[in-house]
């Protein structure tokens, strides 16, 4: 497996997966909105940028993000890990974990001074407690508004 920034060819099959699995949440609900989103992280090197696990055959596995000021409904928070998402096929193989370690490395390489996480899977908030020990401050955001303050 090989992580890298997200590339255009994987946009549509991220979006496809995204919003049959997620389209109940507000952010997921359109297909045009997911594509608009990806086609942002593909634009240079700012914020927000999408990473994607590629297996050895060149097929999507999953992706990561990291992103400014995720959540309406946290203003004051303001860099985040986000859209973790493993592809079904490829669940239980440790995508995911290797996903949120690459972006961990990537917000220290940056020089992110903090780094938020709304949590959706256990194995994202392990490996989020693990950067702790690697030198970045990192928050874990509990809340019950999920679906309704993303942006």
């Amino acid at each position: 497996m090989n992580i890298c920034r997200l590339k255009p060819e994987f946009v549509e099959p991220l979006a496809l997966a995204l919003f049959e699995e997620w389209h109940d949440f507000a952010p997921w609900s359109s297909l045009d909105k997911i594509r608009a989103y990806y086609a942002q992280c593909l634009n240079g090197d700012d914020l927000p940028l999408a990473f994607a696990a590629v297996d050895n055959e060149g097929r999507l596995m999953g992706s990561a993000a990291l992103k400014r000021f995720d959540m309406e409904c946290f203003p004051e928070y303001e860099y985040w890990l986000g859209d973790v998402f493993v592809l079904p096929q490829f669940r239980g193989l440790g995508v995911g974990r290797q996903l949120v370690s690459f972006c961990l490395d990537k917000a220290r390489e940056l020089g992110l001074p903090h780094l938020f996480l709304y949590p959706a899977a256990a194995f994202v908030v392990a490996a989020f407690a693990a950067a702790l020990f690697g030198g970045l401050e990192c928050d874990i955001v509990i809340g019950n508004q999920a679906g309704s303050c993303f942006t």
